[in-house]
Parts: structure tokens; sequence; C-alpha cells
């Protein structure tokens, strides 16, 4: 009997295990937290985070693809044997597969959506009424030469000038009239607060609110602004795009020809 063949078969088997619970683990921890990130991403509006992970995912492929098929390896074993470390590695992959449910609501759900009428809407009665008593509250509140940039997802303010009661308030106050941020600029006074409303991709739909009403050539100059659409006489719509994206207002001319703005 050739004991020493045996030995190596063993020993090569052994290692063959060693790797293969290794790269089980690995695979398995390094797929959990992709899902969880990707999770993460879908949740939110902005769908270039979600692009984001995709396209790292794809750049990577040479490692994603040996990773996911580790991870399917690890699910088979997982199903089909019923030791104690099995079970607790099919408890981790039922929660993989629970985070690929919550994924794929989110981005089945409906997508938001924001133009002139739909910040019209927003912007009528007590909903306006709140959202300028904000921008003048806040605009009072700041010092001079100083300014409050503030957004309930990020929750970065400078300077810091609010305390963690203003902030509270401030958040809770901007989540009633459906808005996520603000934008005071004692600095160059420039005569009107900005209520941010929503954030498209890189686009974003802001308020402006006046301290004081506006001329009739103040609002045709205003209107000749791509991106800016009068309401009212102390209302401005604003897109912001950023560095990407449409640089102007997109559906003004059909909002203004339905709508004229209100002296």
């Amino acid at each position: 009997m050739n004991t020493s063949n045996d030995n190596g078969f063993n020993q090569s088997m052994n290692k063959k295990s060693a790797f293969l619970r290794f790269m089980r683990y690995v695979a398995v921890v390094l797929v959990t937290v992709w899902l969880f990130m990707l999770m993460i991403a879908s949740a939110d509006t902005d769908d270039f985070k979600f692009l984001g992970v995709i396209w790292i995912t794809l750049m990577l492929f040479y490692i994603t693809v040996p990773i996911i098929g580790f991870w399917i390896y690890s699910f088979v074993k997982a199903i089909k044997q019923r030791t104690k470390e099995d079970k607790r590695f099919l408890i981790v992959h039922l929660v993989d597969l629970l985070m690929i449910v919550v994924t794929a609501f989110f981005l089945t759900r409906p997508p938001q959506r924001c133009d002139a009428f739909i910040m019209a809407d927003n912007c009528k009665g007590e909903n306006g009424f709140w959202m300028r008593n904000i921008a003048s509250r806040y605009r009072d509140m700041l010092p001079d030469s100083t300014r409050l940039c503030f957004e309930i997802d990020n929750e970065k303010s400078y300077p810091h000038v609010l305390s963690d009661k203003n902030v509270k308030e401030l958040k809770k106050w901007l989540e009633y009239c459906g808005c996520i941020g603000i934008d005071v600029d004692n600095y160059t006074n420039k005569g009107y607060s900005t209520i941010r409303f929503r954030r498209i991709g890189f686009g974003m739909y802001s308020y402006r609110f006046y301290d004081k009403p506006l001329s009739r050539h103040e609002q045709d100059s205003i209107n000749n602004n791509e991106c800016l659409i009068v309401y009212n006489d102390s209302t401005v719509f604003e897109f912001g795009a950023g560095v990407f994206g449409v640089q102007f207002f997109a559906g003004k001319e059909d909002y203004l020809n339905r709508h004229k703005p209100k002296h």
C-alpha cells in the first residue's frame, strides 16, 4: 500500500478545501458589503450614485466575476450541507437575497420628477407661506457678512452659525414643506433667500423668495434668464444644472404660455 501517495493526495485535498473555505468567506463578505452599498445607492434619488457603484463593479470585472462565482458556490453549498457553518452562511445569503429584493423595489419605484407646474402646486397656499417664513426667519437670524447653506441629506452648513436645536428645527420645517435645503447669503446681500426644493440628478430646483416686490422691469429681466421663471412679484423658480446637464429650465415656455406671472 502506497501511503506516501495517499498522504500527498490528502494534503492536496486539504489545501484545496482550505482555499475554498477562505475564498468562500472572502466572497460572502465582499458581496454582502457590495449589495448593501448598492441598496443604499438605489434608495437615493440621485441616480448617479447607483450608476457609480455599477460602473466601478464593471471596471473591476476581472475581480468581481470570480468573487460572484465563489458566492454562488457558497450559496449552493449552504443549501446542500447541514453543518453549523453552512447554516450561518445560509442566513447571510438570505440577507443578501433580501437586499437584492429591496434594491429591485427602489429601482422600480416611480422616478421623482420636477418642473415648473409641480413647483407651482407646492408653492400654493399654506406651503408657500411657510417656505417664505422659513427663508425670512433664517435670513434675519444669520449674522451680517455670513452665508448659510444647508441640505437635509448631507446636513452641511457653513458657517457654523446654527445650534443643534436650530438645525433640528430647520430640518423639521423643510420636511414639512416638502423641501430639502436652504441657501441664505448675507455676505453679498442678493436681496433674496433660496429654498431648495428637489435635486434631480445633477440639477437643483429651488425657490427664490425676494425681500421686496419685483418691478415689472425686474420680472421681465429675470424671465429672460433661461434658468429662471417668475411665479409672482416676489417668488421665482430657479433651476441650477451644475457642471453637467442642460443649462436651462426645461418646460419653461410651456409654463409661461399657460400661466402669466402673478403681480
